[in-house]
């Protein structure tokens, strides 16, 4: 599988923002911070997404990178590892190389029985401030965050971590809001 062209393709087709402009100006990075006394906090990347888009790119640079197993961490058993990434320097992240995470938040991919959704979680870590600005959502974020989602459960590892989350959000009750296809593509 081709998953450097399918990582362009999707990257390019995410390049899109929720707002018009930098979100992240209007909270000052708020989902990309560490604040004073908290762990450093870091994102994990998609199955395949380091190898294929961000090893040898200029976004490295700024990266600190692990290797997480499950066995150690909560990830499914059946995805040998993830890479999980600290990002050195919130406010000089290279856009056109964010992660998958970083370019869908506030949304994650959901699949309850077979089919894709988009979910906003109730219990977020940064609680993005535009949630609750829902009108000011741009249509066009929302549509192409759900195709690109659509292309990367394509892949076989992808579709199980995406299914994992899912199970667990679901279990949680932890979903805020929640986005069908046709909620999304009318």
């Amino acid at each position: 599988m081709n998953y450097k062209g399918i990582y362009e393709k999707v990257y390019e087709l995410m390049d899109v923002q929720l707002i018009d402009g930098d979100c992240g100006k209007l909270c000052n990075h708020h989902c990309c911070r560490t604040y004073d006394g908290e762990e450093k906090m870091g994102i994990y990347l998609m199955p395949y997404e380091y190898e294929s888009i961000l090893r040898n790119s200029e976004f490295n640079k700024n990266l600190k990178v692990e290797r997480h197993t499950s066995f150690e961490y909560d990830i499914p058993p059946n995805v040998e590892y993830l890479h999980y990434i600290y990002c050195e320097d919130e406010f000089g992240c290279l856009r056109n190389l964010r992660p998958i995470q970083c370019r869908t938040y506030p949304f994650e991919p959901h699949m309850e029985k077979g089919e894709l959704y988009l979910v906003i979680e109730k219990d977020q870590i940064h609680n993005c401030p535009l949630i609750d600005k829902m009108d000011l959502w741009r249509e066009e974020f929302i549509k192409r965050i759900y195709l690109g989602w659509k292309e990367l459960i394509g892949i076989k590892k992808v579709r199980r971590v995406v299914e994992f989350d899912s199970k667990q959000r679901y279990d949680n009750n932890n979903i805020k809001i929640k986005l069908s296809e046709s909620d999304i593509l009318i």
